[in-house]
């Protein structure tokens, strides 16, 4: 009896562990890799949805594997997407969507709560595909732009921003459910990057776009974009977004130029910055006190200088980095907080969680601290490294 039991019970598990149920190939789908919400100009109580859909078949003549772009409207997103698919001859498959593209005029408009619900709320769907502003353009162009080094443009578009990412230091990473994260937050606002095309956008459409040795279309990562009461507010210059990645302790790998005589320059790489805060409240205001040591390697230098028989140069390096740092922080707190009262930042929610007492003493809330917040930078900078060389080639004699 035992021995029959045993039989039986190795049956059903081979049974259960022979397939799926559900089992579908993957010839099967559309695979969508990025997806465009823009305001219906039509209507403007609907939602414009497109689709970018990766091409099983590869064009003959190319080899390359070509996108298909649809595009529908609807009081949902998911409506929209049920229209779509009434024209794919697949079923639509959302879990390798790497970009949302968002257009600026409907996130001016409206708060992205009202049309984000279905991209948590779908188990299929990507959660860390990239988040990003449509600048100057509808969302669903940036997704037809096709590009030489890369011929799918949401794999362009997010291979770009990781690469900007790590180096630039203007740019930073926003994922689906970071942004709703904070859009969630009522003490916080988002920041996400924008993406803009420079050139022409129909040409941009075509393969012979790929062709080209300068096409004549191409997708630019510009710069921040701000939020406030979940509405975008604006954009940061370049400058006020790389003090950002400094002050979010975001930034990587940053560039910056500095003077190093009346006329030439040289540029510097921060490779890390070591950044610590301390909240306080001085005469009853908030005050945040930000220290911020940099560590650098000096990359190229255009004036006459010797760091070994000079070390003065190397200190007046030094300092003319711990000035452009400073101002880079100043701008961006400037912009966010003195100007727009907008807490990207999160300072209000951290007032809240280290100095509740001195908040209610106070008369402040969680949500009126950042309106009356003080900054103070202090900033050193540490050249670690010149490189291959002690001196300039101007110093060369």
């Amino acid at each position: 009896m035992n021995k029959i039991f045993k039989i039986l019970t190795i049956i059903i598990i081979l049974i259960t562990l022979s397939g799926c149920f559900n089992y579908k190939e993957i010839n099967d789908y559309a695979i969508v890799s990025g997806i465009s919400i823009d305001k219906d100009e039509k209507n403007p109580k609907k939602y414009e949805v497109g689709i970018q859909i990766m091409n099983a078949k590869k064009d003959e003549e190319t080899d390359t594997s070509l996108i298909t772009f649809y595009k529908a409207s609807g009081n949902t997103v998911y409506q929209a997407l049920e229209k779509i698919m009434l024209d794919s001859p697949k079923e639509l498959y959302l879990g390798h969507n790497e970009v949302l593209v968002i257009g600026e005029e409907l996130l001016k408009e409206k708060d992205p709560l009202n049309y984000l619900d279905y991209f948590m709320r779908d188990a299929q769907i990507e959660k860390d595909a990239l988040v990003m502003v449509a600048k100057e353009s509808k969302a669903y162009n940036i997704l037809k732009i096709i590009t030489p080094l890369e011929t799918i443009p949401s794999t362009n578009l997010k291979s770009t921003l990781n690469i900007a990412d790590n180096f630039s230091g203007t740019l930073t990473i926003i994922t689906i459910d970071q942004f709703i994260s904070d859009l969630i937050n009522k003490g916080a606002q988002p920041i996400i990057p924008t993406v803009k095309i420079t050139g022409d956008v129909k040409q941009g459409e075509k393969m012979d776009n790929i062709t080209e040795s300068d096409p004549s279309a191409k997708l630019k990562f510009d710069t921040l974009a701000y939020f406030e009461n979940n509405k975008l507010k604006g954009y940061l210059s370049n400058d006020e977004s790389t003090g950002y990645n400094f002050l979010a302790k975001t930034q990587k790998e940053t560039y910056v130029n500095i003077k190093c005589d009346d006329k030439n320059y040289a540029t510097v790489r921060i490779k890390d910055a070591n950044i610590k805060e301390k909240l306080s409240f001085k005469n009853g205001k908030p005050l945040i006190n930000i220290n911020i040591l940099a560590n650098a390697d000096l990359l190229e230098c255009n004036c006459n200088a010797d760091f070994i028989k000079n070390e003065k140069n190397i200190k007046t390096l030094e300092k003319n980095i711990s000035k452009k740092i400073k101002n880079l922080v100043t701008k961006a707190s400037d912009k966010l907080y003195k100007e727009n009262n907008s807490d990207v930042l999160k300072y209000g929610e951290k007032f809240y969680q280290e100095k509740y007492k001195e908040m209610k003493k106070f008369g402040y809330s969680k949500n009126t601290v950042t309106k009356d917040i003080k900054f103070n930078f202090n900033v050193k900078a540490q050249i670690k490294s010149t490189e291959l060389s002690i001196k300039s080639i101007k110093g060369e004699k």
